[in-house]
């Protein structure tokens, strides 16, 4: 089948939409194999479209709409006849026309077009018309070589093609959060790398599957994820042995963030991410996101910071994470939750006790890279 594809924050660039266009065709061809993209006047054309792809476009950053469409000449007659012979759908009772002309030559006017095309769909179907909230509305679109021609819109993810605002580097607990923030950014146009933090009291087959398969779902909007997994066994005895409980998590998070910190700048990423919400957990305060977001010079940003739970569940479920995220895993954190844990941390605190730690060698920590 084929489709029109619309876009909304790209038509802000100005003199940059070239680029930006360009980037969400990029990433479109990478996404789905076999399709064609091409650049129309009222967004992009899309060829060899599988109708099961479409939930997944929905999800593609830099898409604000799409819909199944045809051509036509630009003759009345041709797109009367075209529209007239097109199966609208079994449940219609009801519907408008909306036309736009982005060739105003055109001799005839968006009302004109639309009084002749609804009279004659009235006619061939019987449906009724119906300007607010129709059952069907039927766009035509007049350019200067083509009239294109598609009924109801799908609504996408909007925001900006991914890869055209740099690289990130976001933390990846395992958990619901994370996955979750990783896709927003992308739909900021950030190309997402993630690190995860193996809890080596748990290295089975089935946790680093669990990681791995997070790492692919995202890779179904994105294309290729850069996954960065450190072995934390070292860290964790020496966060055991010498941090009191209530301070353990804190600590682990600021060990976790210079990590990967040293990461990010070898693979020229510009931010760290992270999944926090604020308030959401006791690491999650104000005082204890100050005194972990110290840890670290690079840009630090929490897309998730202001958003319920019931939003980022549903936002994970869609994006087909939930599932998998909610499959049994402690991860490095969840180790060190303390039946009372600090929530209210002094960077004072936390920096004498972080000083009984040898963090000589941890530029030099090690991990494995791997590519889905």
């Amino acid at each position: 089948m084929n489709l029109v594809a619309h876009f909304d924050e790209i038509f802000l660039k100005g003199n940059n939409q070239k680029y930006f266009i360009d980037c969400l065709k990029k990433n479109l061809c990478a996404l789905f194999v076999g399709i064609k993209v091409k650049r129309i006047e009222s967004g992009l054309w899309i060829e060899n479209f599988e109708q099961s792809e479409m939930a997944r476009l929905a999800l593609v950053p830099g898409v604000a709409n799409f819909a199944v469409a045809f051509a036509s000449e630009l003759d009345i007659k041709k797109i009367s006849e075209a529209v007239a012979n097109y199966d609208w759908g079994e449940k219609v009772t009801s519907f408008r026309i909306k036309a736009e002309r982005s060739d105003k030559r055109y001799p005839l006017d968006s009302l004109q077009i639309e009084k002749q095309l609804g009279s004659i769909i009235n006619t061939k179907f019987g449906y009724k018309v119906k300007l607010k909230n129709p059952d069907l509305t039927i766009h035509i679109n007049i350019a200067s070589d083509q009239a294109v021609i598609y009924g109801n819109l799908h609504v996408g993810a909007s925001g900006l093609p991914v890869g055209s605002s740099g690289k990130v580097m976001c933390l990846v607990s395992g958990g619901i959060d994370s996955p979750v923030a990783a896709y927003k950014m992308m739909c900021r146009g950030a190309e997402v790398e993630l690190v995860h933090f193996q809890n080596q009291t748990q290295v089975t087959e089935e946790v680093s599957q669990k990681i791995m398969d997070l790492t692919a779902a995202l890779a179904c909007y994105q294309g290729k994820v850069n996954l960065h997994i450190v072995p934390f066994a070292n860290w964790q005895k020496q966060i055991v042995i010498n941090i009191p409980s209530d301070y353990r998590m804190l600590i682990t998070r600021r060990i976790m963030f210079r990590i990967s910190n040293q990461i990010a700048k070898r693979q020229k990423c510009l931010a760290l991410i992270t999944g926090d919400s604020l308030g959401q957990v006791a690491s999650q305060t104000l005082e204890n996101l100050t005194a972990v977001y110290q840890s670290v010079d690079m840009l630090k940003l929490s897309p998730l910071i202001g958003e319920n739970k019931s939003h980022i569940v549903s936002l994970a479920r869609q994006l087909g994470t939930l599932e998998i995220s909610n499959r049994p895993y402690e991860d490095c954190c969840s180790l060190f939750v303390a039946k009372h844990p600090q929530i209210k941390a002094r960077l004072d605190d936390v920096l004498d006790l972080e000083s009984k730690l040898d963090l000589s060698n941890i530029d030099k920590t090690e991990h494995i890279s791997y590519y889905k």
